[in-house]
């Protein structure tokens, strides 16, 4: 993860008739929060490796989140509690029970059908 280093823009200190000359550039606020969250070293590797093949840095990708949270005035996505099916799935997938198929997604949904029956 690379780190930018944020400078103020440098003022012109050229003056004709007690006049600035030319006009200043719109200037971005300096970034001096912080935020520390603690995240699994495995999630935080994985992140990285997508955001980089965004061209983005963990700081931009958290940069982003917030204005978009500011925008929504909430979370830019849904967020639902999960129901108990939704739970019971998650923990068998963690845990490893879960069943591979094998095949076409025709054949896929053919079986599916099946065993919905």
């Amino acid at each position: 993860m690379t780190a930018k280093i944020q400078t103020k823009a440098a003022r012109s200190p050229a003056k004709r008739d007690g006049k600035t000359a030319g006009k200043t550039a719109a200037r971005k606020p300096l970034k001096s929060g912080y935020i520390n969250a603690r995240v699994e070293p495995k999630l935080k590797k994985s992140a990285e490796a997508v955001l980089d093949k965004l061209g983005l840095s963990t700081t931009d990708a958290v940069t982003m989140f917030l204005k978009q949270v500011v925008a929504h005035k909430g979370m830019p996505f849904p967020v639902k509690i999960p129901n108990k099916e939704t739970i019971r799935a998650l923990r068998d997938a963690e845990r490893g029970r879960v069943t591979r198929f094998s095949g076409t997604t025709e054949e896929f949904f053919a079986h599916l059908d099946k065993t919905t029956r």
